[in-house]
Order: C-alpha cells, then structure tokens, then sequence
C-alpha cells in the first residue's frame, strides 16, 4: 500500500458523511477508547464517535395497479411521456423518484392542535428492478413475495418513521480503512417506532382500500412472508410482522459525531463543530446533527456547510493582500 503525507496550515475538515466521517475518525484514534484498543489503534481522544445513530426507516405495503397503466420503466421510456414532459414539463418524468404523492401525519389521527406530524407516507411506483436489487431483500423474500407481480405496474406505499427513538451505531470491524464499518441501525429497539410505522401502514391500508382507488383498480398483493400468514386475522400484529420483515432505509442517516455542550459526554463535537479536544479539526455534514429532522436531510445538510463557512470566516484571519 502506497502511503501519501498532506499537511494543513490551518484547518482540516472532515465531511465524509455519517458513516464514513465516523470511520476515519475511528481509524485516527478518534472514538470509544475500548473500541479502538480491540484494533490496538492509539487513542487520541477518547469520544462517543459512531454513537447515536439515527435514521428514517419506513415500512412498505405492496400494491398491484391497472393492466391498463404501464409500469413505470415503461412509463419512463414511452415516447409519449418524453413529449409530455418536453412539451408540458409534466407526466411521469416529472416527477421526482415516482412519487406522485407524499403526506406528512400524526399517528393519532388528525388532530388540529397538535402540528407534530409522527410519519409521512410516500407513494411510489417502483420497477420489479428496484425490489429485486436495491430494496435488500432475499432471493427468497423477493421470488415468494413480488415474483408473482413482477410483470404488473406496481405501488408502493412507504409508511416513513420520522422521529425514533431506536438509536444505533457505527464501528469499525478492523484497523483497514479499505474495510467498510459495520452498521447497526437498531431499528425498532424502541417500541413506539414500530407503532408509528403500523399506524402509518394502516393508513396505507385505508386509502388502499377506499372508493376513489377503485379507479386504477388498486390492490393489495395477495403474497405474505410465510411467518406473517398466523397473523393475517389481526391487522396490527400482521402489519407490524410485515414492517419487520421488510424494514427498508430512507438513507437519511444523521448523529454519529453529535454536536453540543463540549461538558456533555454524548457529544463529539462543539457548537462550532470543532472535535473536542483536537486542534484544527471540525466536522461538516449530517453526522453532527443531535437530533434527526422531520423531513429529508438533504437541505439540512446543505443548512450545515452553510453555517459552517460562515463560523470558519468569524474565526480564521485571512490575508487582506
């Protein structure tokens, strides 16, 4: 292995994301101290690096559409859909991931007074490609469950956890930064994050099931993971197998180099997301975030780099010329 030497004058930020920047802080003596001692890795700081690991998880309830509706890839290549969208900037390829619909609500039910939503669904139409290879089933999950339908046009409706309380971690499973870390996202250690995600599952099931979707003849898939079928009977405790069975990730990991009080000893970082106790070292990006957001983490990310450059400006003097 070829090593390469680069030295900073100033600053070194890291901003790999929240898998890696806890990795290479690891790899740099940066984290849990008996941790980094199984590697024989020299501590430099003992901190809570790749704690608090936090992500959007959803459950998915699977639906058939219309012989009458193409499916999605499809849709994508029909000549008629590039004209729309060329023409209309509307239609299928405007539409951002296939997702025509998105909702954010609250688990008890509307309710007025309480602008607090527990998980938002997404209604996405998928190809059989995305459900055969990047959605993590099994060979078997996958021939038992969407074999049947892999010709059909297919929907899925996505019941997305937004506030758990489940919390994971990163670690590294060697001292080889070509080695990737192991990830435990921990995902539904807490109770009440299942029951977010089957209220979410239920509503999926409602809407399913109502007046209007009888338009595009909607219909739930009739195939069930074989240890879910004993608990058809009951819709909580079938949808709560069928969430653990087919737990799928949003990609929208946050928190394992948590920002705050540098007194605290959860934290990693300081407000100005200097690493506690190294000089010239911050982190940038979504690992510092304490709590994950509501939504997406893509412009709350962007929201950090901006604060951060400007917390760089206030304290770094550069020559006027």
């Amino acid at each position: 292995m070829t090593t390469h030497e680069v030295k900073a004058k100033r600053e070194v930020i890291v901003s790999a994301g929240t898998t890696n920047t806890a990795q290479l802080l690891m790899l740099s003596g940066i984290g849990p101290k008996e941790h980094l001692e199984q590697f024989n890795i020299s501590v430099i700081a003992d901190l809570p690096v790749g704690e608090n690991l936090q992500d959007h998880c959803a459950g998915v309830l699977p639906f058939t559409l219309s012989s009458d509706i193409l499916p999605i890839n499809e849709k994508l290549q029909n000549n008629r859909s590039i004209e729309e969208y060329i023409h209309e900037r509307s239609g299928p390829l405007a539409s951002p991931d296939n997702i025509p619909i998105i909702a954010f609500l609250n688990a008890q039910g509307p309710q007025p007074d309480i602008d607090f939503p527990d998980y938002e669904l997404l209604f996405v139409e998928v190809s059989k490609e995305i459900a055969k290879t990047q959605v993590g089933f099994t060979e078997e999950a996958y021939d038992t469950i969407f074999g049947p339908y892999e010709n059909d046009s297919i929907l899925f409706c996505c019941a997305q956890l937004l506030h758990p309380k489940s919390r994971g971690t990163v670690r590294l499973q060697s001292s080889d930064p070509y080695d990737p870390p192991l990830i435990d996202p921990n995902y539904f250690d807490d109770p009440s994050d299942i029951d977010n995600v089957v209220a979410g599952l239920k509503t999926c099931n409602d809407i399913g099931l109502s007046k209007p979707m009888e338009q595009v003849e909607l219909s739930l898939f009739k195939t069930v993971y074989p240890n879910c079928v004993e608990d058809i009977p009951n819709i909580d405790k079938f949808l709560t197998c069928l969430a653990r069975n087919a737990v799928i990730t949003l990609s929208h990991q946050a928190g394992t180099c948590r920002m705050g009080d540098p007194k605290d000893d959860t934290t990693v970082v300081d407000p100005q997301l200097r690493v506690k106790g190294i000089e010239g070292l911050r982190v940038v990006d979504a690992s510092i975030m304490p709590i994950l957001p509501s939504g997406n983490i893509n412009t709350p990310t962007i929201m950090v780099a901006e604060k951060a450059s400007d917390i760089i400006k206030q304290t770094i003097e550069c020559p006027t010329g």
